[in-house]
């Protein structure tokens, strides 16, 4: 008589529970289950499974930086996972791409531009690239503005791209790529802009372009006057759920001069405004209220060592604000703590590095699923 064949772990733990824990696990340690057998490699690699995942899986306070180091006036690119707050480095990322922009990041994927060629995403954790299709609408603009997004109503990500001219009187148009069909659509809705408005971006990345609300932020300016006051600055909110744009304004407090800048983030789940003066004074307001313009609150009024010269958002829990600060021999980055008055520095980068880009960084196993995903 045969032996009989040996227990499987189903036939101890009931198939739901199994699920439960597998969707808790890393993304390391999934990634080398799905060669356990044939049906775990089909239940971890399922849509269902990975928004699963994406929803009770595993949230270190990790963050993403992507810097440039120069050497012989050769800009070498690099990607460094490290622990928030601390920024004790975790882990070195192979980049799929060189000389890129990055456009945001979202639950575990980043959105980049190359210099030419299409939006790709990437995703670091499970060393997976996707090369997005061509946008639908025509070129003939000058410039273009990205928002990028997770919604989890949707279990979908989304890239809204706003093509415009600001030296031109063509109208700008609006178009949205979700994930889930692969594809580019035309927005109708109109864009509450001015055919010469300047929407806010720093070199070849763009700004943060916070989502909150259920809706994405962008800082736009009217440019064609000379007055540089508060009735030429707005933010443009776009709706994620309707598709439709509107306007939001910014604190009537504001003091404006030439050599101010600002930036949106998100900051404590509040919609917030960072501005800066003098290359050392950082000044943080907060809409209490979202929507509501009379809302908007000073939280506080920070102050650096001169040298300020980027802003990288807000750690994932909106409790500290980083910004970068680049000295001949090294790269600092500063965290404003919200609950104290004071704030720290740390000394991340040595005087050949520049930091071009950092978000909060979650592991996750988007394109797990996608046939048009290729491994690098």
């Amino acid at each position: 008589m045969a032996d009989p064949p040996p227990p499987t772990l189903n036939s101890y733990i009931p198939e739901e529970i199994v699920l439960e824990i597998l969707a808790r696990l890393p993304v390391k340690s999934l990634l080398s289950f799905r060669r356990v057998c044939k049906s775990w490699n089909s239940i971890i690699s399922s849509p269902y499974f990975i928004a699963t995942h994406l929803k009770y899986g595993p949230r270190r306070g990790y963050y993403l930086l992507y810097q440039s180091m120069q050497v012989a006036q050769i800009h070498e690119p690099s990607c460094t996972v490290v622990c928030d707050r601390t920024y004790d480095r975790i882990s070195e990322i192979e980049l799929p791409f060189v000389h890129a922009g990055i456009v945001g990041s979202s639950n575990g994927l980043l959105c980049v531009e190359p210099p030419y060629g299409y939006l790709s995403l990437w995703n670091p954790s499970i060393a997976r690239f996707k090369v997005l299709p061509a946008p639908c609408l025509a070129g003939g603009y000058i410039s273009v503005a990205y928002g990028f997004t997770y919604v989890s109503e949707e279990n979908d990500f989304k890239i809204v791209r706003i093509s415009y001219s600001e030296f031109t009187t063509t109208l700008p148009r609006a178009q949205v790529f979700t994930l889930s069909s692969n594809s580019w659509r035309r927005i109708d809705d109109p864009i509450p802009l001015k055919p010469n408005a300047l929407i806010y971006n720093i070199g070849c990345n763009h700004l943060p372009c916070p989502c909150i609300a259920g809706a994405l932020h962008w800082i736009v300016r009217s440019k064609g006057s000379e007055d540089d006051g508060r009735d030429n600055k707005k933010i443009l909110s776009f709706d994620l759920r309707d598709e439709k744009f509107g306007e939001i304004a910014l604190p009537s407090s504001y003091m404006y001069h030439y050599d101010e800048w600002e930036y949106l983030g998100l900051f404590k789940g509040k919609l917030a405004s960072f501005r800066f003066a003098d290359h050392y004074r950082c000044g943080i307001w907060a809409m209490t209220d979202y929507g509501m313009a009379e809302s908007w609150t000073l939280l506080r009024t920070v102050e650096f060592e001169p040298g300020v010269i980027d802003f990288l958002g807000c750690t994932d829990d909106g409790g500290a604000v980083v910004i970068a600060r680049m000295c001949r021999e090294f790269c600092t980055v500063s965290f404003i703590e919200t609950e104290e008055a004071s704030h720290r520095e740390r000394i991340l980068l040595d005087g050949l590095h520049h930091l071009v880009f950092a978000a909060p960084f979650v592991e996750s196993l988007a394109l797990l699923d996608g046939s048009e995903s290729v491994r690098i």
